[in-house]
């Protein structure tokens, strides 16, 4: 490792979006928050959706920002962030109708629709991955049956990840650990399923060409090198799935390792070289994501920080003024034993009246009523916790892998009250990785692609020397 570089990952989240510049001396990197935006669904024609357009605007302000804070040299750009959403695009690669969000109400009756087409079973043999209502395979039903028209006129559709990056470059591809979120690859022989775009008429023609993390797509659209102010930087592929990238940016060995990315989602698993297809994976709803250098992250999706970012939404629209370091801090001393609910993301995933279907699901436990912050906010982590507890002993059971020790990543890193409950439900040895774990994870793949060495050790040991 010895060539200077700058290097931009672009890291979208459902709550914010930033652009991140990652100066790599040959040996060590610095990683620095170039530009911040919100983002959120909004509502529109009785559906959720994303802003689109606005968040392009918003990267191509961060990449102009970047590009004079490195005095015009950018060596390459990588995006990564939610999986599962989805653009439809023409034969002219222009975006057709809405970008809809996975909250969308239209979600669960496609998936019901689809189970009649091809049973859950057979589903799960085929991809592997775990039954969500989110599932892209299932938004793309509900869009083909509410707007057929838009259906036929597409080209190809492509993850809204892999979207940006078209638009970087002018190259339409599905990179592997985003597409293995879609339950609609295969996830022995990781190519796209003709079974399920045959049984489904999800014409196979639309999808994107399949590419791995660390994939070069070519070079900045020149265009967009005119307006932001730098040229011959390459487009690469990170892995695109935020956990992907976060797991990517782990500086700790696998061997015995659990990880819980930890923010609005909670991702809880371990990192295995192939997947598990079991019955019991897929009695327990366990998934296999792709991950970098052909690994495997059999994991557990859990509903996560979610719950108190829209707690917060209504404290603050009572008169509050909390923010979640506040009530983290004073929720500091919450004992593992007490007052929990079943934190279930199906019960939790639409916005709004949290507090009372928290409370709802308290009394389903026994439990009285409470909506005091602090209180109630000591009890969504301590149930947070419970959660993490149980899938990570069964992570251990069903793949056989002796688990000692907790990697926590992502923003719940902050979150002391939560890890201190997470070790202690779990028995296990909590060790944090970086908060800036999705950042470094994507910037890690560049730099190892640019080097030509893509294997998840070569990866490790950059994201290590990253701060």
């Amino acid at each position: 490792m010895s060539a200077e570089r700058n290097i931009l990952a672009v890291d979208l989240g459902a709550e914010s979006g930033r652009v991140v510049l990652c100066r790599w001396t040959g040996e060590e990197g610095r990683l620095e928050e170039i530009h911040r935006f919100p983002n959120g669904a909004r509502p529109e024609g009785g559906h959720l959706v994303w802003e689109t357009e606005r968040l392009w605007q918003e990267i191509l302000r961060g990449l102009t920002a970047a590009a004079a804070r490195a005095g015009g040299r950018i060596d390459s750009i990588g995006v990564d962030g939610w999986g599962v959403d989805y653009v439809l695009l023409d034969r002219a690669g222009n975006r057709i109708g809405r970008t809809y969000c996975y909250r969308d109400p239209r979600n669960p009756p496609a998936m019901e629709r689809a189970f009649a087409s091809v049973s859950k079973k057979r589903i799960y043999e085929i991809t592997g991955i775990q039954f969500l209502v989110f599932n892209t395979l299932f938004q793309l039903l509900a869009h083909r049956a509410e707007f057929p028209e838009e259906w036929e006129r597409t080209s190809v559709w492509l993850t809204i990840h892999d979207y940006f990056q078209y638009r970087l470059s002018g190259v339409a591809v599905a990179e592997y650990s985003n597409a293995s979120t879609t339950q609609l690859l295969e996830v022995f022989s990781r190519s796209w399923s003709k079974d399920l775009a045959k049984a489904f008429g999800l014409d196979l023609e639309k999808f994107a060409r399949l590419v791995q993390p660390g994939t070069i797509l070519g070079e900045l659209r020149q265009d967009l090198a005119d307006q932001t102010g730098f040229t011959g930087a390459k487009v690469i592929a990170p892995a695109c799935h935020d956990t992907g990238s976060a797991v990517a940016g782990i500086p700790y060995p696998h061997d015995g390792l659990a990880f819980i990315s930890s923010g609005t989602w909670s991702l809880v698993g371990t990192v295995l070289p192939q997947p598990i297809v079991s019955e019991d994976a897929y009695a327990h709803n366990f998934t296999n994501e792709g991950g970098v250098g052909g690994t495997i992250r059999f994991l557990s999706n859990v509903i996560g920080l979610w719950l108190i970012q829209e707690c917060l939404r209504e404290w603050n629209a009572q008169g509050h003024t909390l923010t979640a370091a506040q009530l983290a801090q004073q929720a500091a001393t919450t004992p593992a034993d007490g007052p929990y609910f079943i934190a279930d993301e199906t019960a939790f995933l639409a916005p709004g009246n949290m507090i009372e279907r928290i409370n709802a699901a308290l009394r389903a436990q026994g439990f009285t009523e409470e909506k005091r912050p602090v209180e109630l906010a000591g009890i969504i982590l301590r149930s947070l916790a419970r959660r993490y507890a149980e899938v990570i002993r069964e992570v251990g059971r069903i793949s056989g892998k002796r688990l000692n020790r907790i990697c926590i990543v992502g923003g719940g890193v902050k979150n002391e009250a939560l890890n201190r409950l997470t070790g202690e439900l779990t028995g296990m040895e909590v060790v944090r990785g970086p908060s800036e774990a999705t950042a470094a994870g994507n910037a890690a793949v560049q730099i190892a692609a640019l080097e030509n060495a893509r294997s998840v050790e070569a990866i490790q040991a950059i994201a290590a020397r990253l701060r």
